[in-house]
């Protein structure tokens, strides 16, 4: 944080901020169900440790072999603290997350940038792969909210030279350095026109800010959007991927069968990796 405490910092310093405001914003609901598992795990076990104290330790001249009567003051004590353990946690992970948020922002509004508006000067803290993750995310939405954030943040639009169905442009390739110009323009034509921030409820539920670009990242990115590309292969081809020698034209194939080979690469590589499908959300 010290180092990235500076009037203006590099692009790997950029995104080393971006990544950690990034990493503030995990999905409230997401959380708060993950505590509740956990505090009902507590209760099932502390019910449980109760049950074996009066059973073993309070009979109190019960028969052997009859059961002890538990008061059920007992199970709603459990219970409330099931619920404490629920809600405390989640309170303490949301006060810790939303005082990591304010940090980083603090840290990019040092460096001249807008932590609610991260396209505001340009595409360049976003990898291509995340870019071409969001623009196929974009593409199978229907028209709604975020579909407009969606374009309006990073200039998306549906003529542009993006397609699924095969991918007409890869990260890193002349044809992807052109899309971004063709995006960047957009913004800069659209600069005068209000753009939503990117708050950390929004975050938390749309994951849009950059991520720093590791090869976990990349590769996690790259699933997604050859996925998509494969799924409308197969709508529009037949799922019977071994007849799509017959039914994909010409001009088309050798690109399907490279998607097709690159998604199941690349679920191969995350599996050996262990690195979860859905973490950069």
């Amino acid at each position: 944080m010290e180092k990235l405490g500076t009037a203006s910092f590099g692009i790997d310093e950029e995104r080393v901020a971006w990544e950690g405001l990034a990493s503030s914003c995990a999905a409230p609901i997401r959380r708060f169900a993950a505590f509740v598992l956990v505090g009902f795990a507590f209760f099932i076990a502390v019910t449980g440790a109760v049950i074996v104290f009066y059973q073993f330790f309070l009979r109190n001249g019960t028969p052997a072999g009859a059961s002890v009567t538990i008061p059920w003051g007992a199970f709603d004590a459990t219970m409330l603290l099931g619920v404490a353990v629920a809600i405390g946690g989640y309170l303490v992970w949301l006060l810790k997350s939303l005082r990591s948020y304010r940090a980083f922002s603090a840290v990019l509004s040092r460096g001249g940038l807008d932590p609610h508006r991260p396209t505001a000067g340009g595409l360049r803290a976003y990898s291509d792969e995340q870019l071409l993750a969001l623009r196929s995310r974009y593409e199978r939405l229907h028209k709604g909210k975020l579909r407009e954030r969606l374009g309006r943040t990073f200039g998306f639009y549906g003529d542009d030279e993006f397609a699924l169905g095969p991918l007409s442009v890869l990260p890193g390739t002349f044809e992807m350095g052109a899309l971004r110009v063709e995006w960047e323009t957009r913004l800069i034509l659209r600069s005068g026109e209000p753009m939503l921030g990117i708050s950390w409820w929004t975050e938390g539920r749309h994951n849009l800010l950059p991520r720093k670009p590791d090869e976990a990242h990349k590769l996690v990115y790259a699933l997604r959007y050859t996925g998509d590309s494969v799924r409308e292969l197969k709508r529009r081809y037949g799922y019977r991927t071994e007849r799509w020698h017959a039914t994909v034209p010409e001009g088309k194939l050798f690109d399907a069968v490279r998607d097709l080979e690159s998604s199941h690469r690349i679920q191969m590589a995350l599996s050996r990796s262990g690195f979860r499908k859905g973490h950069p959300s």
